[in-house]
C-alpha cells in the first residue's frame, strides 16, 4: 500500500489555463519547481540493478535532504541494517559500529544507494531533455527525462502522477543502458518551502537560463519553513486549502 504526503503548495491545477489571459503553464516547469523547493523527505523504493546479465533488487529506505541524504537497506534480509550517506559526491558506509568511506561517485551506476538522492537532484535542478505524458499501472503521469551537470552521460527518468505530483516509477540509464529500475513504495514530504518561480519565466534546467560556458546548476535550495505549531493549522490561501476528503480522495487513488 502505498502511503504518502501530497506536496503542500502543489494545490494548482497543473494542466489549467495561468491567470485571466489563457497563457498556458508548462507542467514540467511547475513540477520541478515543486521538487526545487523540497527541503526533507521520506521515501522508500525497491531499486533493481542490472549488472552484466545480472539483476539484483534492492529495497531502500532514503531520508532525503538537498545537502545530505541518508540511504538505509531494508532488502535482502543479509544486507539490512547497511547505512550509507550521500553527500557532496561521496558515500560514507556504515553498520552497527563499523564505518567506512566509501570514496566518491561520478555516476548513479556506481552505487545503488545514489540513485534516490540522484533521481530527487534531477527532479528538481536536472536539464529537462525529454517529457511525454503517460499511463503507469492506469494513472495518468508526467513523464520527465534530465541529466546532471556533473554526469551528462546519466539520465534520469520519473514518471510522476499527474493529480499528486508524486513518483511513481523511474529509470536510470548510463552510456545509453539501462542500469536502475525504481518502483517508489512510499513518499512523505516532511519539509517543503513556498516554491518560487524562475524569473524568466524557464524551468530550473531549462537550457536558456545556462550559464554562457553552457553548464547548468541546480536552483539554490530555499529555506524550510519552520514547523506547523502543535495543534495548530499554517492558514492557506482559500484557493489552495483541501479538505481531508480531498486528501483521502488523493491518497486513495494513488494506492497501489
Amino acid at each position: 500500500m502505498r502511503k504518502a504526503l501530497l506536496f503542500a503548495p502543489m494545490l494548482m491545477l497543473l494542466l489549467t489555463a495561468c491567470g485571466g489571459g489563457g497563457e498556458k503553464v508548462d507542467p514540467a516547469v511547475e513540477l520541478q519547481a515543486q521538487y526545487a523547493a523540497l527541503s526533507a523527505a521520506t521515501m522508500e523504493a525497491d531499486v533493481t540493478c542490472h549488472y552484466d546479465g545480472e539483476t539484483r533488487t534492492y529495497t531502500l529506505l532514503c531520508a532525503y535532504t538537498p545537502a545530505e541524504s541518508t540511504v538505509t537497506v531494508l532488502a535482502p534480509a543479509n544486507l539490512s541494517g547497511i547505512s550509507a550517506t550521500v553527500a557532496d559526491g561521496k558515500l560514507h558506509l556504515s553498520y552497527e559500529d563499523i564505518s567506512l568511506d566509501a570514496g566518491g561517485y561520478s555516476a548513479a551506476a556506481i552505487s545503488p544507494v545514489a540513485a534516490l538522492p540522484r533521481l530527487m537532484a534531477a527532479a528538481g535542478g536536472g536539464y529537462l531533455t525529454e517529457q511525454s505524458e503517460e499511463d503507469v499501472n492506469e494513472r495518468p503521469c508526467l513523464r520527465l527525462s534530465c541529466d546532471l551537470p556533473d554526469d551528462e552521460a546519466t539520465v534520469y527518468t520519473t514518471w510522476f502522477d499527474k493529480e499528486t505530483l508524486l513518483p511513481l516509477r523511474s529509470e536510470v540509464t548510463s552510456g545509453g543502458e539501462m542500469v536502475f529500475e525504481v518502483a517508489w513504495n512510499r513518499f512523505e514530504v516532511t519539509s517543503q518551502s513556498a516554491p518560487a518561480a524562475p524569473e524568466d519565466g524557464s524551468a530550473p534546467g531549462d537550457s536558456s537560463a545556462a550559464p554562457e560556458d553552457g553548464q547548468t546548476e541546480p536552483p539554490a535550495q530555499p529555506e524550510a519553513q519552520p514547523p506547523t505549531p502543535e495543534g495548530g493549522e499554517t492558514p492557506q490561501p482559500a484557493e489552495d486549502a483541501w479538505t481531508e476528503a480531498d486528501e483521502a480522495a488523493a491518497y486513495a487513488s494513488a494506492e497501489e
